[in-house]
């Protein structure tokens, strides 16, 4: 080679491969014995020698941009698929969590049977549902006799029906026979009007008491307190409206109407369906929600006379046991879930070893001259790594992107709140890295064993 080329060659080459005067230290002096100027000089060319590898790595990555492009789509599939699993179990826990809020703090609901009480035993779900005998008007008397001294005792069931006004008609919507303490017993706060009375309750009264969608669809322009809606067949007097609620996981709350309790009986029977029960705590009276949930289940054991030992032939859930029936699900399908996803991120790791396999066997000659011109192993080690690293970093945060975009897409178009949880971006940078460094040791100890003369061979 002449030698202006060669002095041209040996420019392009980093200095750091060339510098031998410091050596790695095998007697293992202390610090304090290297000179100071000596070993700040050290400690420079340490840091050096990682910016180096860093600049020869991101080289590396931008002029085989094919090959870098294929090896990140790996990863990206992997990390959004494990992001989106993470964002849609925490949506659903956090779904749960609202609709539990609904019930009320302190409230007690009993009813024939409940999904909570048959995790994953569909077919015992369904025999209870057919065998249990159904909650009615008179067990909720019955009940109110034995606790009603300290618990206020309540009932709703709901059908849907139609509801009609001056040729307007609504579909889908839940007409609720209820009793008159239901606004004690719900969330539900008064916007205008009354609400149900028991005289309304006790004389089997047309009245009732609607919800904001119902105002907004059937009386845009007018006070609907006083006028008459069509539920059916018959003719209700609106005495009340209620205020707004919102929707929940894209669903509105405000589409209902309430009737008395004894006129939804006389119109749709006394035992045409099972009756939900609603339970709380008195408020002179001081009882946690585990009291009136013990208290109710002892009374509804009295009424139904059922024997010490035998099983309650109803249901009893609290928004407690709701979160907690919600904590118990998730678990069991991000146990599912996270293994299958792991799946996808290890194939992204395969992909990732193979392509680093590959750029170690094209410059095999490249790493020949950086060894022979003064590279350590641990020089050509850290390259390798901080390239396939570098590699499946850019992957997981492309693939959390996409996965936030997702969830923010599902959010918006559903209602449902799915959003990606900080864990879950936490969890995606280390996984990514994880990867990086567990595929991309092997090719990385390869290229550091390579014997430099074999290497200066290679074509």
């Amino acid at each position: 080679m002449p030698v202006k080329e060669k002095q041209q060659f040996n420019s392009k080459i980093s200095p750091v491969f060339n510098d031998a005067a410091f050596p790695a230290n095998p007697a293992g002096l202390a610090t304090p014995d290297i000179p100071e100027k000596r070993f700040n000089r050290l400690k420079a060319s340490s840091l050096w020698r990682w910016m180096e590898a860093f600049n020869v790595a991101t080289g590396a990555i931008a002029a085989n941009r094919l090959r870098s492009t294929l090896t990140i789509i790996g990863i990206v599939i992997g990390v959004a698929v494990v992001a989106l699993v993470a964002a849609m179990l925490e949506g659903a826990q956090r779904y749960i969590s609202q609709e539990a809020e609904t019930l009320g703090p302190g409230i007690v609901v009993v009813d024939k049977v409940s999904f909570l009480d048959f995790i994953g035993d569909g077919d015992a779900f369904v025999e209870a549902s057919a065998k249990r005998p159904d909650i009615t008007i008179d067990v909720m008397k019955a009940l109110r006799d034995r606790v009603g001294d300290r618990l206020v005792i309540g009932a709703q069931v709901d059908a849907v029906l139609p509801v009609q006004r001056a040729g307007n008609s609504l579909k889908g919507i839940a007409v609720q026979g209820v009793t008159p303490n239901i606004v004690t017993l719900s969330t539900n706060k008064l916007d205008a009007g009354r609400e149900l009375t028991d005289f309304d309750d006790e004389y089997r009264r047309f009245v009732c008491v609607i919800g904001a969608d119902v105002v907004e669809d059937l009386f845009p322009t007018t006070d609907p307190v006083g006028q008459l809606i069509k539920l059916g067949s018959a003719q209700y007097e609106v005495v009340g409206v209620y205020a707004k609620r919102g929707s929940s996981a894209g669903a509105s709350q405000d589409g209902f109407v309430q009737i008395p309790l004894s006129t939804y009986a006389k119109v749709f029977g006394a035992r045409s369906r099972s009756i939900s029960l609603l339970a709380k705590a008195k408020s002179e009276v001081q009882m946690t929600t585990d009291e009136v949930e013990d208290s109710v289940r002892f009374g509804m054991r009295q009424v139904r006379r059922l024997q010490p030992g035998s099983d309650d032939n109803f249901s009893v859930k609290t928004a407690k046991s709701i979160e907690k029936f919600a904590g118990n699900i998730t678990s069991i399908v991000g146990f599912v879930l996270f293994p299958l996803t792991g799946i996808a991120l290890a194939v992204g790791g395969i992909v990732v070893m193979n392509m680093m396999l590959a750029s170690v066997t094209e410059r095999t000659r490249e790493i020949g001259i950086r060894m022979s011109l003064g590279a350590r192993r641990r020089d050509i080690l850290a390259q390798f790594l901080l390239e396939s690293t570098l590699l499946t970093l850019v992957g997981g945060a492309i693939g959390v992107a996409i996965a936030a975009f997702i969830a923010w897409a599902a959010a918006t178009l559903t209602g449902l709140p799915v959003s990606l949880p900080l864990w879950a971006l936490a969890a995606a940078v280390m996984m990514s890295c994880t990867v990086g460094i567990v595929f991309g040791v092997f090719p990385a100890r390869r290229a550091s064993k390579l014997d430099p003369i074999e290497a200066l061979r290679a074509e």
